[in-house]
């Protein structure tokens, strides 16, 4: 089986939490490291968030986020409230969600294969999970979470977990990976990953590519919250523009300026797909624990 044919959802789990731990810190540095047009990099911040904001955040939850003896949502909560002590913003709410679920998966369900570690994760947790979720949430403050109606995070609502992430992912892509135990990012975002990694041979170009062909297939809900539906269309077919141009492009060394072109482009229009970013982080995280990213 070449690494091209893997389907990770199907694999055993091994679970190691010295590896879950590097995972997660080599996935939150290349989010950084890599260009995602109209997120912070070593290159380009926003004007209210910087590139050290986002690595302050990774190195303090490293631990809190992989520890086996925390509950999944204490390991939410404790994050959330250690990067607001620290940086006072909201840099990784969203990598927190994402990465807590898969981490906590791994330590709850050794003998499971993946995908059913992170269905029985979600189905089994507590409503204690559940409060503390809402807290976190309500703590780090994203826009548009807290203004829905019945079920608004700050009412501390008594239903499960995944009745909550059901009820939310309408309106939020990291409730619906919740809700749907992952299946958007083992059907499309890691094999896109393992694609890009085997075709480009550039580690960073191939988080760039892989988050083009995120945004291009599901318009980022960050943007659909903060606009419109129709202004998030928008910005996946200025995405789609991209991926075609460098498909004709076979010199990966102009690739990083075409990069920041549409970087600086979204800057300017004050759009973050934030949520195609953090949809990757944890694919990433996922993509090195399981077959380990290229030196």
């Amino acid at each position: 089986m070449t690494y091209k044919s893997i389907n990770i959802s199907n694999l055993k789990i091994n679970y190691q939490v010295n590896k879950l731990e590097s995972s997660y810190l080599n996935a939150c540095r290349l989010d950084v490291e890599s260009i995602k047009p109209g997120n912070v990099n070593t290159l380009s911040g926003h004007h209210d968030t910087a590139c050290d904001d986002f690595i302050i955040s990774y190195k303090l939850t490293s631990k809190i986020i992989t520890s086996p003896n925390l509950d999944l949502g204490d390991k939410i909560l404790n994050c959330i409230k250690s990067t607001k002590e620290e940086v006072h913003k909201n840099t990784n709410l969203g990598i927190i969600l994402l990465c807590a679920l898969f981490s906590h998966s791994l330590s709850l369900s050794k003998d499971n294969l993946v995908k059913d570690a992170i269905k029985e994760c979600v189905l089994t947790s507590s409503r204690d999970d559940v409060f503390k979720i809402c807290n976190a949430i309500s703590l780090a403050k994203p826009g548009g979470l807290n203004v829905q109606d019945k079920y608004d995070v700050d009412l501390k609502p008594n239903i499960s977990l995944y009745n909550i992430m059901k009820i939310s992912s309408s309106y939020d892509m990291i409730s619906k990976q919740y809700a749907c135990f992952f299946e958007d990012i083992f059907e499309f975002i890691l094999p896109t990953l393992i694609m890009s990694i085997d075709r480009i041979k550039d580690i960073k170009l191939s988080i760039s590519y892989t988050f083009l062909k995120t945004l291009e297939k599901y318009p980022d809900s960050h943007i659909c919250r903060k606009y419109d539906d129709k202004f998030a269309k928008k910005t996946s077919n200025e995405a789609s523009d991209l991926i075609k141009i460098l498909d004709g492009d076979a010199r990966l060394e102009s690739w990083g300026k075409k990069l920041m072109s549409l970087d600086n482009h979204y800057k300017m229009a004050r759009v973050n797909p934030g949520t195609t970013a953090d949809l990757l982080v944890v694919s990433i995280m996922i993509y090195d624990y399981f077959i380990g990213l290229p030196k």
